[in-house]
């Protein structure tokens, strides 16, 4: 799993997958002051995926940072096509769908 040490402040999944925004009380390690964070979650936060049912979903198909690297740009429109024909929706609207793909050329 990818994970990454954070500075206290920053606005971050808890262990729980529940956003915590900058204001909010972060979960710290006691002895180092940080945090460990899941690298998604976190780009999936910065991209607009607040909801964490999407967030879980969007997860369920890509789990991890690392699994980016094989998609391309006709990936991330059909599971966007995907996501929004779905019962429960899960909409990515234009924006998070240009930065899902802006993701995958920084992957």
């Amino acid at each position: 799993m990818a994970e990454a040490r954070v500075a206290p402040g920053a606005a971050i999944d808890d262990a729980e997958g529940e956003s915590l925004g900058a204001n909010q009380e972060i979960p710290q390690q006691q002895a180092q002051g940080e945090v460990v964070v899941n690298i998604m979650n976190q780009v999936l936060i910065w991209i607009g995926f607040d909801v964490v049912a999407n967030r879980q979903a969007f997860r369920s198909e890509i789990a991890e940072i690392k699994d980016m690297v094989e998609l391309t740009e006709k990936d991330i429109t059909e599971l966007q096509e995907l996501y929004a024909k779905r019962t429960q929706k899960v909409y990515f609207g234009l924006q998070r769908t240009k930065q899902l793909k802006a993701t995958l050329h920084w992957v």
